[in-house]
């Protein structure tokens, strides 16, 4: 596909830029605008060739740009949804000169007629009998930035304001444009509510019914939503009451039936969205769900099929609604199961007693259920399951391909025939979740070696524990048929309850650290940090597309940069990774903060200067916003904290000026609510968020308190003494509730919990010269340390790492060896957590599926941890104690 357009492309004399995804075709001299209306042509992958044969004479012949999709496989993967929402159905866009709009979109249209293809939720159609749609959007990114220092797509006004440029679950028309399709019509940004128009259909052994449905979203859970009291009504009597979930595949929803009286759930099946190899899209799962639910209708613990209705070409599947929260959501909310749960209520015995019966139930009546996980395990208030989501069920002989990683047997990827004891593998993963917390592990792309760290992980939770469920787990998820169906006949004959010992339920023991495995990590890691630099500076295959390059410290080039320049086998791609930061930071206004703003780039980049040499350029004059925040990684106590580091980086400069006025602010109380940086915390976790150190008074204190140091200001001083003497306070109280059957490893985070807050009262501990601050300090690490083995992320932000790197802190300021040997400790468990050889580990970052340069959320943050606990020296990065390399 790309060979051959480059081809035709090269005859027209157009440029060609080609990158994962899109083939970019631009015509020399074209005058194209910022932002106007687009065209967006939907084909299915069977299609794509006798759409582009169709089309491309006329895009040519029309002097347009325009971007095709690389190939059929990657138009599958955008179809799927699972890319990018709004990239459903856009196998080709069309950026038209805009007084020819209507009819490029019409010529298109007319040589299109009768093709079939996915609907575009964010645009309308041109004409209904034809897969061409269009919608007001951007040609060329254009961003403004918020507080993260992430990049947001944006229309701009006539007079200067901001509208989402993103494709949204709907059709939009900016307030200064009109619908050039439809002029004289109503303004299409304030449409009615309502059963959406168009005749209904029947599906095969469904109920005609006239109605229709909203359009599709962006994957987001909506539950609890309210909608409207003038809702739409689909089906012709399900009013709907709340959204569950709105996403590129099909929204599903919460709805009242109208003749019954009862709760139901909705769920949408979008045409051609999803489809195979073999031409099966999700409508097929709708058919084979319904096929399923008809199968063990009775069955206590399985909703109960209501309706299957069809409007134009896609399909609505309508169930009894069975509970609010899933397995998945009630573990993140509540907490673990136990075998001996401590009046939590939360019994892993009684959930895997639960899950068993509804198995024998449902293989009872010639089923396999293919797709169970903690999303498919909903839980009532007095925590009774009922089985959701039959879509890829066995039954009579046919099952539609999908598994879910982690979950679903690892053969099941090869279609063969399910058979009950794919589920038992199932059912290990499940507990295995309600167990830890965790999902298991699926960095790596072999099955085997993600299945071995799943169970060291549990190993490292439970050493030697071979009694009740979690003994049982091993087993369950063992590659064996025959094992794990021994381990469920165990379960249901009660075996799970008693305390003698599972024969063979030992599982892989966890990786024991050595100095030698460490300097191999080290070695490995360092290396794939140089690798993220290169490919970080390897730049579009077209600029005119992209969006700009993240320079600053959280997830971008900075903080990446500043730990390579402490290593000095990679100091020269640091130095090259500077000139390259300095070069690209785009003039759109960045924030002032200290992670994720200018503040961090400048202080890598005088860093940079200052050990390579003066060829690594400056970053410009930073000024502060008018209404800053207090915090450090958003706000003042952050910018004022590397501009404290950056005078001595830049002695002359006015650094103290902006320090000491960052200092003002906090003690005039002249910052922002910082409140929503990130969730309110549920009591009883042992997350603090307005206490820990990346939102709250831990950054805060820390700050004021080296401000003081360096100035000797007095009200500094006093305030960071009366923050500290809460936090010490807080963090014995906090020690305490992370022992509890309540708390979450999100309460040993750095940014978050105990972690950070045990880092600011070492500070305080080392400048007051006193033990008060030590003694919860001490209390802290080894609670924190204690629930380490259930933290799920091994980054330097939410997990592991960050934890490591206090535990290395409280060990450099007491000496004491049992600090060092809990950092060691924490090595071993992100090594369970990885992927790859335990040599040469793939480091997960916070969204679990791949490693990463971000600095907070990725590999180089974990080696920052690393090199510390190697030389058993150096402070933390961005930190007022830190000092540059030399």
């Amino acid at each position: 596909m790309a060979e051959k357009l480059t081809e035709i492309a090269a005859r027209e004399r157009c440029e060609v830029y080609v990158d994962d995804i899109w083939v970019s075709v631009h015509r020399p001299g074209l005058d194209v605008p910022a932002q106007g209306w687009k065209l967006h042509v939907s084909a299915r992958p069977g299609t794509l060739v006798a759409t582009l044969d169709r089309i491309l004479p006329l895009l040519f012949q029309l002097d347009c740009d325009f971007k095709v999709a690389r190939s059929t496989e990657v138009l599958r993967e955008l179809n799927s949804g699972d890319v990018d929402p709004g990239a459903v159905g856009k196998a080709v866009t069309v950026y038209p000169p805009q007084d020819r709009v209507v009819r490029i979109g019409r010529v298109l249209a007319a040589a299109l007629a009768g093709f079939a293809a996915p609907r575009v939720p964010s645009d309308r159609r041109v004409h209904r009998r034809a897969p061409v749609y269009y919608r007001y959007g951007p040609f060329v990114p254009q961003y403004r930035v918020d507080e993260n220092g992430d990049y947001e797509l944006v229309l701009i006004g006539p007079d200067g304001e901001f509208l989402p440029g993103a494709a949204g679950p709907e059709f939009r028309c900016p307030p200064w444009a009109s619908d050039p399709f439809r002029q004289g019509a109503p303004d299409p940004a304030t449409g009615t509510a309502g059963t959406l128009p168009g005749p209904a259909s029947r599906a095969p052994g469904g109920s005609a019914r006239p109605g229709g449905a909203p359009g599709a979203g962006d994957g987001r859970p909506e539950d609890g939503h309210r909608v409207p009291e003038d809702a739409p009504t689909l089906g012709g009597r399900y009013r709907l009451t709340s959204g569950v979930v709105r996403g590129a595949r099909g929204n599903v929803y919460r709805a009242e039936d109208t003749v019954s009286g009862r709760r139901v759930v909705i769920k949408e099946a979008r045409a051609y969205v999803g489809e195979n190899a073999d031409g099966m899209d999700l409508r097929l799962q709708i058919r084979n769900e319904r096929r399923i639910l008809e199968a063990l209708a009775g069955v206590d613990g399985v909703p109960g099929l209501i309706d299957h209705f069809r409007h134009e070409e896609d399909e609505y599947l309508v169930i009894t609604e069975e509970g609010s929260r899933d397995l998945n959501r009630f573990v993140n909310e509540h907490g673990i199961f136990a075998d001996d749960p401590p009046g939590t209520g939360r019994d892993l015995a009684v959930l895997a007693t639960q899950l068993v019966g509804l198995l024998d139930a449902v293989h009872a009546r010639g089923a396999v259920v293919r797709d169970l996980s903690p999303k498919n395990v909903v839980l009532d208030d007095d925590l009774h399951c009922t089985l959701v989501d039959f879509g890829n069920s066995r039954y009579d002989g046919f099952q539609i391909p999908g598994w879910t990683p982690g979950y679903s047997v690892p053969d099941q990827h090869t279609g063969r025939p399910s058979e009950p004891a794919d589920d038992y593998f199932a059912l290990g993963g499940v507990l295995f979740f309600a167990a830890t917390g965790m999902h298991p592990i699926g960095v790596d792309p072999d099955p085997a070696r993600n299945l071995e760290r799943t169970l060291m992980s549990l190993a490292a939770l439970f050493p030697g524990v071979t009694t009740g469920v979690r003994g049982l787990i091993p087993r369950l998820l063992s590659l064996d048929p025959a094992e794990r169906t021994a381990a469920v006949a165990g379960i249901r004959d009660g075996r799970h309850r008693t305390g003698r010992p599972t024969a063979g339920a030992a599982g892989t023991a966890p990786p024991r650290f050595t100095p030698v495995l460490l300097d191999a990590v080290i070695a490995h890691t360092t290396h794939e940090c140089v690798r993220f630099a290169e490919k970080m500076m390897e730049g579009p295959a077209d600029p005119r597309r992209s969006s700009p390059p993240v320079t600053h410290v959280y997830g971008g080039s900075s903080g990446l940069g500043m730990e390579l320049l402490h290593h000095a086998d990679t100091e020269a791609v640091a130095g090259e990774l500077a000139r390259w930061t300095a070069q690209v930071i785009p003039p759109t206004p960045l924030p002032s903060a200290l992670y994720f703003g200018r503040t961090g780039t400048a202080l890598f980049l005088s860093a940079a200067r200052r050990l390579l040499g003066a060829d690594v350029p400056g970053c410009e004059p930073i000024g502060l916003g008018d209404t800053e925040r207090g915090d450090y990684v958003h706000g003042v106590a952050g910018i004022g904290a590397g501009h404290l580091l950056l005078a001595d980086l830049d002695p002359g400069s006015d650094h103290p000026a902006v320090a000491a006025e960052c200092a003002r602010r906090l003690l005039a109380g002249e910052v922002r609510d910082t409140q929503d940086a990130a969730a309110p915390a549920q009591p009883g976790t042992g997350v603090a968020t307005e206490s820990g150190f990346a939102h709250g008074e831990a950054g805060i204190a820390v700050f004021l308190l080296a401000y003081h140091q360096a100035t000797g200001d007095p009200e500094a001083g006093e305030a960071a003494r009366r923050r500290f003497d809460t936090l010490a306070d807080e963090a014995a109280t906090l020690a305490r509730v992370l022992r509890e059957p309540a708390a979450r490893p999100m309460g040993a985070s750095w940014c978050q919990g105990l972690s950070g807050i045990v880092t600011a009262l070492l500070h305080a501990a080392r400048a007051y010269d006193d033990e008060r601050y030590l003694r919860p300090a001490r209390a802290g690490a080894r609670a924190c340390l204690a629930i380490a083995p259930q933290a799920w992320v091994v980054s330097q932000c939410c997990g592991l790492a960050g934890i490591g790197d206090m535990l290395i802190d409280v060990a450099l300021a007491t000496g004491e060896e049992e600090f060092w040997h809990g950092a060691e400790h924490v090595v071993e468990l992100i090594l369970t957590r990885s992927g790859g050889d335990l040599r040469r580990p793939v480091l997960p970052d916070n969204t679990l599926e791949g490693a990463s340069g971000s600095w907070a959320m990725g590999t180089p943050g974990v080696l920052s941890f690393l090199r510390r606990l190697r030389d058993r020296d150096g402070a933390r990065l961005w930190t007022p104690w830190w000092t540059p390399p030399r």
